[in-house]
């Protein structure tokens, strides 16, 4: 099987094919070396670290939001060397905002059919995190119990007045010590791939920017991979039994959107024109208030989205997530209040309702570096989004003043779109082609042989973390797809 992409979705697919015995070509576009990094964390803080800098992503026209970010990093893990390894699941309530907001956004799988597999995928990734369940917010299966300090008690008691949860942050390697070579505590090729090639059956094709996958009408089957070398520049193909997309909600579809054929034209599986479109992001802003008295910064608290009874418009949330970190840290020590400061600082993570005004197209009018096409990236961020945040952001504040903290806001930017780097939907799951390119496995709807397993599949996008759910999803996608070749059912 060919895996595209060694992001924590494609290296979640490599470890599950592994398991199930299958042997794994992967293709991965960097070069082996060139996401050479550094990470000491002490007890899950970073006390050193070395990496390369963000860069954007060339070839890009900007038909939306003309300031709209897109990062890329063509190197093993890819933008997993940038993580921040926050790893919270999508819960039950995330499922149901995306029922009642209509037909076209429903999900065809369930936090019920997701929940085993996130018990399956989260050891690989040492979660530090409470074990507390709420509604907003499923516990996971941790490594090590976090909760957070005793002055957080009575925000979090509070916090339900408003319809929302205070827990601990759930972290990928949260607690750990470890040095690593690479930019951030969980790189998925460093954490996840490495053992698998030193263990056998598992290859990696380094420097292959894949350009499209040929189709085989007589067999409606995919049947080979065809990539650039970098260093030849030359074209090469290999077959494949199955092959899953991991590159990405960017790349996934543009390698799709190439894949053109006399039955698809505009591009593989594109029968109804969904390919590329119901481009979502997270909207977010960053916040810093001043406090009257100081507040626990370790672990990172986390203000959950406001529950679904109090939240009127569906599909449009905000969250918190409380910056930590082993300087915060550091800083409490220097101004005598050990693990906490007087200042807090707050990512508020939003949501946008998915619209196929919003898309991945190619643009045949710019290229990349490499010579591979160009795209278009049309995205616009919708009032209701900023208005969500603005409220996420006072009711933050709020709970601070009535739990005695007397907060001043100092800071509040909204990013531009993409800051995130959380961009999805641009490949969805759906039980209908009319509104989804994948099935409930995420498979095509007419490849039965091809799994798009990273954010591009995801149909609406909850203002959480993508990166556990969309290795969950790849997991569970893989497992599936292992047993059915071997089976002989596909």
């Amino acid at each position: 099987m060919v895996v595209i992409g060694s992001g924590p979705p494609g290296a979640a697919a490599a470890v599950f094919l592994r398991r199930a015995g299958v042997s794994v070509l992967l293709l991965e576009a960097g070069s082996e070396h060139s996401a050479r990094g550094l990470t000491l964390r002490i007890r899950g803080l970073t006390v050193a670290k070395r990496r390369g800098e963000l860069q954007q992503r060339a070839g890009v026209a900007r038909t939306g939001d003309s300031s709209a970010q897109l990062f890329e990093q063509l190197s093993p893990g890819g933008l997993s060397n940038h993580w921040s390894c926050a790893v919270p699941r999508f819960s039950r309530e995330d499922f149901a905002d995306a029922e009642r907001a209509g037909e076209k956004y429903v999900w065809p799988v369930g936090y019920d059919e997701l929940a085993p597999w996130y018990e399956r995928v989260e050891p690989l990734l040492h979660i530090a995190g409470s074990r507390s369940d709420t509604p907003q917010l499923p516990a996971g299966n941790v490594r090590q119990t976090w909760e957070l300090a005793a002055d957080w008690q009575s925000v979090a008691e509070d916090a339900g007045h408003d319809g929302r949860t205070v827990v601990a942050m759930p972290y990928a390697y949260g607690a750990d010590t470890s040095l690593t070579l690479s930019g951030t505590a969980f790189n998925s090729f460093v954490r996840l791939i490495k053992p698998e090639l030193r263990a056998g059956g598992f290859e990696v094709r380094y420097g292959a920017r894949v350009q499209r996958l040929e189709w085989e009408p007589r067999t409606r089957r995919v049947s080979g991979v065809v990539f650039r070398d970098a260093q030849s520049g030359s074209e090469q193909r290999v077959s494949c039994r199955a092959v899953i997309v991991a590159g990405g909600a960017v790349n996934s579809p543009q390698i799709l959107l190439q894949s053109k054929s006399a039955d698809f034209p505009d591009g593989l599986g594109n029968t109804h024109g969904v390919l590329g479109a119901y481009l979502h992001d997270h909207p977010v802003g960053k916040l810093v208030i001043d406090l009257g008295t100081p507040i626990s910064v370790h672990p990172a608290a986390y203000i959950t989205r406001q529950s679904l009874e109090r939240s009127t418009s569906p599909l449009y949330a905000a969250a918190g997530m409380q910056w930590s970190g082993a300087a915060m840290v550091a800083r409490a020590l220097i101004q005598r209040h050990p693990g906490k400061l007087n200042w807090t600082g707050f990512s508020v993570f939003g949501t946008m309702a998915p619209s196929p005004e919003n898309f991945i197209a190619l643009d045949p009018s710019v290229r990349s570096a490499d010579g591979t096409p160009g795209i278009a990236l049309n995205i616009r961020h919708p009032p209701e989004a900023l208005r969500a945040l603005d409220e996420g952001r006072d009711q933050i504040v709020s709970l601070l003043a009535r739990a005695g903290f007397r907060p001043q806001v100092r800071i509040w930017k909204i990013e531009f779109a993409g800051n995130a780097n959380h961009y999805a939907g641009t490949c969805r799951m759906h039980s209908s082609p009319e509104f989804g390119m994948l099935n409930a496995w995420n498979r095509l709807h007419v490849a039965s042989n091809v799994v798009v397993a990273d954010s591009s599949a995801f149909t609406t996008g909850p203002e959480k973390n993508p990166v556990l759910t969309s290795m969950t999803l790849a997991a569970r996608a893989s497992d599936r797809l292992a047993a059915e070749l071997k089976s002989g059912d596909l």
